[in-house]
């Protein structure tokens, strides 16, 4: 004879919200995970504190080696190596050496005055006329006064010379020599050899381009010839020339009293 199960209580059967007992399985489950993970990291803490405890880094220690720093190439400013010209001059005077040879000072140009004659000139061959005298005034005489020697070669119309004190000179007051020479924007360098007797002679240079008047004197009372050099170092703004005045300011002696030119060089 079969058995028969008993009937299934009704509230089993009504349906109706989950009842907390439901969930408690799930619950469990995940409760014992999360108690597994804190464990194991627990573990693997202690395991890394084991050894010796690294000190934290300093504020502002570098851990790391730096970059090497490398120089940040800045605009330079333009510098011109080559200023801008000004009307400039400059004279030094010098005594006379015994003996002056012209045509090695006077790498560019070179003249002496008065060898063949009162209006004579002798000039280097090579000088294209550099150096130029203005229209002689008189009164002018030659003269063999100079207590100088000057001698050169490579000249016209007289090749050479050995040494000669000849000259060129003039009388009374406001008479001269006027001269001239190239100015360009490169320096350039003349040289003049005077004398005065009995009288104060004044000599003034001027720029073409501009710039001040330059002027020098020499005074000699007595009647003998007292020389000297001079040596004007000079540039311009422009090309041009430098004008050269050599006149007597003053005559103290009636018979002759005035001033002298010898020779002159330009390098």
């Amino acid at each position: 004879m079969r058995r028969r199960r008993p009937p299934v209580p009704n509230v089993l059967l009504e349906p109706g919200e989950p009842r907390w007992r439901d969930h408690l399985g799930p619950a469990v489950v995940i409760l014992v995970g999360v108690l597994v993970v804190v464990a194991v990291g627990l573990v693997v803490r202690a395991s890394r504190s084991d050894g010796p405890a690294r000190p934290a880094p300093a504020v502002a220690e570098v851990t790391d080696p730096p970059l090497e720093q490398l120089p940040i190439p800045l605009p330079s400013p333009s510098i011109s190596t080559s200023p801008d010209p000004v009307n400039s001059i400059v004279v030094e005077e010098g005594e006379v050496p015994d003996t002056v040879d012209l045509a090695d000072e006077g790498t560019i140009d070179w003249v002496h005055w008065g060898e063949a004659g009162t209006y004579s000139l002798e000039r280097s061959a090579k000088g294209g006329f550099a150096i130029l005298e203005g229209t002689p005034d008189a009164p002018r005489e030659r003269h063999t006064l100079s207590p100088q020697r000057f001698r050169w070669s490579g000249g016209t119309p007289e090749p050479r010379n050995s040494g000669t004190t000849s000259g060129v000179r003039t009388c009374g007051e406001g008479n001269g020599f006027t001269l001239s020479a190239p100015a360009t924007t490169n320096p350039m360098r003349l040289r003049l050899y005077l004398g005065v007797s009995g009288a104060r002679g004044r000599l003034k240079l001027k720029l073409s381009s501009g710039g001040e008047t330059v002027t020098s004197e020499m005074v000699q009372r007595g009647r003998s010839l007292q020389t000297a050099k001079y040596t004007i170092g000079y540039q311009a703004t422009k090309p041009g020339k430098l004008s050269i005045e050599w006149i007597t300011d003053e005559s103290f002696d009636a018979d002759c009293g005035g001033v002298a030119l010898q020779a002159a060089t330009l390098f």
